[in-house]
């Protein structure tokens, strides 16, 4: 146990790397250590193509809200869902069922699509009008951001870290986002 302590502090051992091909489980290190719950956060399919529906599956093991952020590959940001109230253990797919205004497609740009996931016990609000995009489109249910993903990053930090250690937890996903199937 402490040689492997040593190794990782040296930087020596590391996570092997992914496959090629399979998402990175939470390569953003958002997870809080001193949750008193789990988040997760799991794709349907992987690699996405842009163009195609994303379908993500998500849970956690407390009763509270779900908030689901994306930095897609052209660093362009969002919100897919805001303060979604869900039960301990309750399995949710994103796009909610019956939600048929509510998709995502990864697009135009193939690269890398984030996904972060947070759950909170009390629901989450830190984003002004200035942050939101597409504010005055009020049917349009995913909400663009006015931020680069480090950006939406650095204040999701800062606002998680204010809270009560125990009441928070997050996760990400990295998916690999190609070119539209039957496209070189």
């Amino acid at each position: 146990m402490s040689l492997m302590m040593v190794l990782l502090m040296a930087g020596c051992a590391a996570t092997p790397p992914a496959e090629p091909g399979s998402p990175v489980a939470d390569p953003l290190q958002l997870g809080n250590p001193k949750a008193e719950f789990t988040v997760s956060l799991r794709s349907e399919r992987e690699p996405l193509h842009v163009g195609e529906p994303l379908r993500l599956d998500l849970q956690t093991t407390v009763s509270g809200y779900l908030n689901l952020y994306y930095i897609g590959a052209s660093d362009n940001t969002g919100q897919l869902l805001t303060n979604y109230p869900i039960q301990a253990d309750e399995p949710v797919t994103f796009p909610p069922k019956g939600g048929k205004k509510l998709h995502y497609n990864p697009g135009p740009t193939s690269g890398t699509e984030t996904f972060i996931l947070v759950a909170t016990r009390q629901p989450l609000n830190f984003l002004g009008r200035r942050d939101i995009k597409n504010v005055k489109k009020p049917r349009t249910p995913i909400a663009e951001f006015n931020m680069t993903g480090s950006q939406l990053l650095d204040r999701l930090q800062h606002v998680l870290h204010r809270r009560t250690p125990g009441d928070w937890n997050a996760y990400s996903l990295r998916l690999q986002s190609l070119p539209p199937k039957g496209h070189p």
